[in-house]
């Protein structure tokens, strides 16, 4: 993809980010943005993040669950690229979307997790900060609106293949 497509890509992102967010502070309103997020950037083969009851890794894909029984994976499989915890009840996703990166993260106790279907407690998204000598991202709740940014050195997730998937943070 060129340049100027990705920053195209990249502020469009930020623009839905802006509209479907910053104004909404009732959290089933939030939810269904987030994934309405989702679907928008990382839709699925069949259905809707909405109806999803639980993630899964299988191989190197992601597989979604819906409340009807049936099973999918992405649209564009190649935007799963990462994970925390176990394959078969992972902590966290990280799916990328040119130089977005979004991950959603699960706590079945947690105050937003417990509610959900599929037992997403967030869904931060990585903001990429220009104008750096070094690419750093900023995260993002969608989720929680006390929630500041995320700072930090780094962030290590698994990459699907087993190694080692760091983004740096600001």
């Amino acid at each position: 993809m060129s340049t100027q497509a990705s920053n195209t890509a990249t502020q469009n992102l930020n623009r839905f980010i802006g509209e479907q967010f910053v104004a909404t502070t009732n959290q089933q309103d939030r939810s269904t943005n987030a994934k309405d997020f989702l679907d928008a950037q990382f839709p699925l083969a069949n259905g809707s993040h909405q109806d999803v009851c639980s993630y899964v890794v299988y191989y190197n894909h992601l597989l979604a669950f819906l409340k009807d029984g049936t099973q999918c994976g992405l649209q564009n499989p190649c935007q799963f690229v990462a994970l925390t915890g176990h394959k078969n009840e992972p902590t966290s996703v990280v799916l990328k979307n040119n130089d977005t990166h979004v991950e959603i993260c699960f706590d079945r106790l947690g105050k937003l997790g417990a509610k959900d279907c599929a037992h997403i407690e967030d869904i931060q998204v990585s903001m990429p900060i220009k104008n750096l000598p070094t690419p750093y991202k900023q995260w993002i709740s969608l989720l929680h609106t006390s929630c500041q940014p995320t700072e930090g050195n780094c962030k290590v997730f698994t990459a699907k293949d087993g190694t080692d998937y760091a983004l740096h943070q600001r």
